[in-house]
């Protein structure tokens, strides 16, 4: 793959790209400490987990798209490589994402104290479920 900017219809390529993953792991930190904050009124520091994201892919279309013998870490880095690549595209920017994550968030706040991965992966899953349906990406 040449630059990531470049349109490519080989999704599973795009979601093993390290470079994109390692770029998206700070925007994916970003916008979630950024949701957590517009949710609560309350500064985290968050680093958001490998599983949280391993099991929003799994609940969305992207799933059949990174293989199906990859670990929570491989998982993990399709997400964050897949919102980076939306976030440089830019179908949708970085506020549309965090106030999807927002939305999320405050519905399911009651979370945050007693499951904060639970509420993280509930609200990946529905980030990546909008930015999948928004470039055409259906299961």
């Amino acid at each position: 793959m040449g630059s990531p900017l470049e349109f490519t219809p080989d999704l599973n390529e795009l979601l093993l790209n390290n470079k994109l993953a390692k770029f998206g792991d700070s925007v994916v930190n970003f916008i979630y400490n950024a949701a957590v904050y517009n949710a609560t009124k309350e500064l985290q520091g968050v680093k958001v987990w490998d599983q949280c994201l391993a099991q929003a892919c799994r609940d969305s279309p992207l799933r059949k798209y990174v293989g199906s013998r990859k670990n929570a870490g491989d998982l993990g880095d399709a997400v964050e490589a897949f919102i980076a690549f939306i976030y440089l595209r830019n179908p949708i920017n970085i506020a549309e994402m965090i106030t999807i994550l927002t939305k999320s968030i405050s519905i399911n706040k009651h979370l945050l104290e007693p499951n904060e991965r639970e509420l993280c992966s509930k609200a990946f899953t529905v980030l990546i479920n909008e930015l999948c349906k928004n470039i055409g990406i259906f299961e």
